[in-house]
């Protein structure tokens, strides 16, 4: 028997002792079984509304790892009813069975979708009541003046929802809206502040995000109108895209905006925030037809943006005017990151899909595969007699009590006892059928179908750009860090390897600099 156990708490404001009580009742579980102690999944500080939780990803990409989840109570797998639903019904089709401790739940129960569907929908009511309860007070808070929201660079608390301007900040402030209405752009101020390592609001260095102008979400620096003493509450809010999981970002009509002033919170004079207003609509890119402008969060365009990551600083690698260069270095300038290499996109490209498919997807690698793969089943075969034994413990056990049943020995707890034999001897015999269908030779010509899927979405990378991403990451992961050795060649390491793939070398890359 092969158990697991997963655990979370929400918030930063809960304790990390949280994750150690659930574990404890989950072993304590077990132990009361006679099962092995479970591998562990947790999270922390995370709500169990999001779908993105890395522990929570990581459990449903080992399940067939496993026979047993454990959790302290279905609400902490997730408080979202159709993800639970649809986890569950993940973990059944895998053949591993959810037990919640503390509530009670028991997939290997016949009447378990009722348990389930019930507290599902009590976790989404619970939500739901939450938000709203927030939401009517940080409403009260807003109509009063007060701090409804994170706090601004530029600003110290004073007490509970008050602020006061931050001296040292505030000259920042102050030094972002004159360079920009003196014509520098976003970028170039950005890279002046770090240059002169001027500390962000997290003492680290600034990033272009936070100086750039949104003025539609009133976002960055420069399109903040609580610089010149005016608080706008309640632009938008989060909801969950019922596809993706994703929490997205909607914006509310204004007649809904909660906006108050507050003179006393001004940094900037009204004459520099108009100046500035004003370049910002001056400059703001003309819209054409009902396209939408890109965004954070936009699908990626190009195959490797974004995996490919700097040997420097080890940032993403993105395109701009048909190169691969360092975000970081283009985002926070010089003084972060001075990787200046701009490496061709499409020979870049070109070039890796090249040697990918040469050096890792040849049929040579895959019989080497193919070998490490048929030892390692041959290692992990499942000990059958193991479950011969359980089941005839619970049998057994079973017909002691039904001995004493017939004899009249019969106390409070018989039926509970009774019950609970039945179900070990239900769960025995499925764990023996499905060790008795284990067919570890199936996995070896299915691995050959993924193989050459995985091929076929490489080579059909300019119709299929996700499927192509997604085929990369499935065989090299999120980080292929393009560096420089002592030659001054550049080369690709896959991360975790240690293994290079000279992709890069001779293809004609540039040592200039995206301009600021």
């Amino acid at each position: 028997m092969r158990t697991a156990a997963y655990a979370r708490y929400s918030s930063d404001a809960q304790r990390e002792a949280s994750l150690e009580d659930q574990l404890r009742n989950c072993r304590a579980y077990c132990a009361r079984q006679g099962w092995p102690e479970p591998a562990v999944y947790t999270d922390a500080a995370v709500s169990g509304a999001r779908g993105d939780r890395l522990g929570y990803q990581r459990l449903l990409a080992d399940a067939d790892q496993f026979d047993v989840l454990l959790v302290d109570d279905l609400s902490r797998l997730s408080r979202d009813q159709s993800e639970c639903s649809r986890t569950i019904k993940r973990l059944n089709f895998a053949g591993v069975r959810l037990v919640g401790v503390s509530d009670g739940v028991d997939t290997a129960r016949k009447n378990h979708k009722a348990d389930v569907g019930l507290r599902g929908l009590m976790s989404e009511l619970y939500l739901d009541d939450l938000a709203e309860k927030t939401h009517r007070g940080l409403t009260g808070r807003a109509l009063a003046g007060a701090s409804a929201g994170g706090l601004p660079y530029g600003y110290q608390v004073t007490e509970v929802g008050g602020r006061a301007i931050h001296p040292e900040q505030a000259e920042v402030v102050r030094r972002i809206f004159a360079e920009y209405v003196q014509g520098k752009s976003p970028r170039q101020i950005v890279a002046g502040l770090n240059a002169d390592r001027v500390p962000s609001a997290r003492r680290g260095t600034w990033a272009m995000t936070a100086v750039y102008p949104d003025q539609k979400r009133g976002i960055g620096i420069l399109a903040n109108p609580i610089y010149v003493g005016r608080q706008i509450w309640n632009r938008s809010h989060w909801v969950k895209h019922p596809e993706t999981g994703r929490r997205v970002r909607q914006d509310r009509p204004e007649s809904e905006w909660i906006i108050t002033e507050q003179p006393e919170l001004a940094i900037i004079d009204a004459a520099t925030w108009q100046a500035a207003q004003e370049r910002m609509r001056a400059a703001a890119p003309v819209r054409t037809g009902s396209g939408k402008q890109g965004g954070p969060g936009r699908p990626a365009r190009y195959l490797l943006s974004g995996i490919l990551r700097c040997g420097q600083c080890g940032g993403p690698l993105v395109v701009v005017d048909r190169y691969y260069g360092c975000a970081t270095h283009k985002d926070r300038g010089d003084a972060v990151c001075s990787w200046r290499v701009r490496l061709p996109r499409a020979r870049t490209d070109t070039a890796l899909l090249a040697t990918i498919q040469h050096q890792l997807l040849s049929e040579a690698a895959f019989q080497h595969f193919q070998r490490a793969a048929s030892q390692a089943l041959k290692q992990a075969a499942p000990d059958e007699a193991g479950a011969k034994r359980r089941l005839a413990q619970a049998e057994l056990e079973h017909a002691n009590i039904m001995t004493a049943i017939k004899a009249g020995i019969i106390t409070a707890s018989t039926k509970r006892e009774l019950l609970a034999a039945e179900s070990a001897i239900e769960v025995a015999r499925a764990e023996l059928t499905q060790l008795r269908n284990y067919q570890p030779t199936q996995f070896l010509p299915r691995a050959r179908e993924l193989w050459r899927g995985i091929v076929d979405r490489l080579a059909d990378h300019t119709r299929n750009l996700p499927a192509a991403r997604t085929a990369l990451r499935e065989l090299l992961g999120d980080r292929i860090t393009v560096s420089q050795n002592e030659n001054g060649d550049l080369y690709a390491e896959i991360a975790g390897s240690g293994q290079q793939i000279n992709v890069v070398a001779g293809a004609g890359f540039e040592p200039a600099t995206f301009g600021l």
